[in-house]
């Protein structure tokens, strides 16, 4: 069993719609989601420590897949870079993948059938008020002529007024040659030159090999940095196959795995082998929050096989041969995969 979340294009930003394969016939598609990163459950209040189950908006199950239509309570806490463990009650367990989400808040303002334009206030009408007309001024008696004491720069003749300023140019202009003079003097005289720069130190770091992660940086981070760049597939491989160790811990082994499935989506052939590895249930290394999944495990060591990977047909015979020991036990499961087995 298999499931993505992908935009729902008929209802707009913040819709989605949950595609889960191989889920059979379901009577009441209630689903439980489970965050990686933390190990939180989604409900309608957020994500929670305690269990609830989620119902979906709309449904239907054509036999091969089951589609539940969700809105903004679940798109909106969605992270396509985080892992996502989705159970159906009776059912099964099975990863989560999150693509090409449109969340609510991307969708922009009011619409244009929301727009109101304002309103317009009401004029006020305009009084008429009435300024009263000003006081007739008053004559005064002529005052006697009186010889001036000092006469002001204005009343002085033209000639000395052009006298004045032309005194005045010289002195600022004398002044503006001195300063000029005394900023040249200090510039070549006495100022300290500057220190030319040291050149830049050469990189360390030539190959393809990536540096290694900041000590204050979780795994999680690290591999969220890498998938929001160009996040080519080798630079992924070289950063999550640190990571792929037996006392490696819950968030490295997520963060390997988030690296891992983009190189393996994008065509990569070791990136296939190791996210197969994180589905088999004969694997030994940690995997995290990744349910055992035979299917999916097949499903990558197939890709693997066919791109030259020959430890992908070992791991596809030994895979093979238990399946065939849990179908003889009497697991239904089992034994409707190996009725399909190619």
């Amino acid at each position: 069993m298999r499931a993505t979340i992908t935009a729902d294009p008929s209802r707009g930003p913040g819709y989605g719609i949950i595609e889960i394969h191989d889920a059979g016939t379901v009577v009441d598609p209630v689903f439980v989601l489970r965050r990686g990163s933390d190990g939180k459950i989604l409900s309608s209040g957020g994500w929670q420590e305690s269990e609830k189950a989620l119902t979906p908006d709309a449904w239907d199950n054509d036999g091969g897949s089951l589609r539940l239509a969700v809105g903004p309570a679940v798109v909106d806490e969605m992270d396509t870079l985080d892992a996502y463990r989705l159970s159906l009650p009776g059912v099964g367990v099975c990863v989560l993948v999150p693509r090409d989400l449109v969340y609510s808040h991307i969708s922009g303002g009011q619409g244009v059938g929301g727009y109101a334009p304002p309103q317009k206030q009401a004029e006020k009408p305009v009084e008429s008020v009435t300024e009263p007309e000003p006081a007739a001024e008053e004559e005064m008696p002529p005052e006697p002529d009186m010889p001036s004491v000092a006469a002001s720069p204005l009343e002085l003749p033209e000639e000395r007024r052009k006298k004045k300023i032309g005194t005045g140019g010289l002195l600022a202009g004398a002044l503006l040659l001195l300063l000029l003079v005394g900023g040249a003097v200090w510039w070549f005289a006495l100022r300290t030159p500057e220190k030319q720069p040291l050149p830049p130190a050469p990189a360390v770091n030539q190959g393809r090999t990536p540096p290694p992660a900041s000590a204050s940086k979780s795994p999680l981070a690290a591999a969220r940095e890498q998938l929001r760049g160009e996040a080519r597939p080798e630079m992924s491989l070289a950063l999550a196959k640190p990571l792929r160790k037996r006392d490696a811990g819950a968030e490295e082994s997520d963060a390997a795995f988030l690296l891992l499935e983009d190189a393996a989506q994008k065509g990569h052939a070791e990136a296939m082998l190791l996210v197969g590895q994180f589905y088999d249930p004969l694997s030994a290394l940690p995997r995290g929050s990744i349910p055992v999944d035979i299917s999916q495990a097949k499903h990558w060591y197939d890709q693997a096989a066919q791109k030259g990977q020959t430890q992908a047909a070992k791991a596809l015979d030994a895979l093979r041969a238990h399946v065939r020991d849990k179908a003889a036990q009497g697991d239904a499961e089992a034994q409707n995969l190996l009725q399909n087995w190619k």
